[in-house]
């Protein structure tokens, strides 16, 4: 009996690396995450060091963002945990989203592979060419995006795309 619970744990500790919660997949393949991913798991993995520092470093001049523009957006971010724009600009995005307290069921955030395409879906239809790939949304027609490095700052380019709505 004992043997048997000892195989079942082992074998369910041994699965934890895809994860299923709705629509929620992710995998840990390589060093990195693919798929559907949060600001939770980035932030608190040991591999990713690279999240806290550039999140408690950020200082964001969110005076420039219409906060309740921002709230009738779904932002959709495409990202490599493999990827050093990724590493600096999306710290730099949770922490401007977490000051202006941005819902973040609109929110979804997906890791990439190194060739730009997903783990789980297909999303060409989306063009992704770099990462990071910021794309705001109102009512499912995207209004704008910030690709790679933003031109001048995150929170100007923003105010830019909510100046579009």
């Amino acid at each position: 009996m004992y043997r048997l619970i000892l195989s079942a744990y082992i074998f369910i500790s041994a699965c934890t690396t895809i994860s299923t919660k709705t629509d929620i997949i992710v995998t840990f393949k390589d060093k990195y995450h693919y798929g559907t991913l949060n600001e939770s798991l980035i932030k608190n993995h040991n591999g990713y060091p690279w999240f806290n520092k550039q999140y408690k470093r950020y200082n964001p001049k969110i005076q420039k963002i219409d906060s309740i523009l921002l709230n009738q957006l779904t932002i959709k971010i495409f990202m490599g945990t493999w990827c050093h724009d990724s590493k600096r600009e999306v710290p730099r995005f949770y922490k401007i989203l977490n000051t202006l307290n941005y819902d973040q069921t609109n929110l979804q955030i997906v890791g990439l592979k190194k060739n730009k395409k997903g783990y789980f879906n297909d999303y060409a239809h989306l063009n992704i060419k770099n990462t990071p790939t910021f794309i705001f949304f109102k009512d499912n027609n995207e209004i704008g995006r910030i690709i790679e490095k933003p031109k001048g700052s995150l929170e100007v380019q923003i105010q830019n795309i909510l100046e579009k709505i």
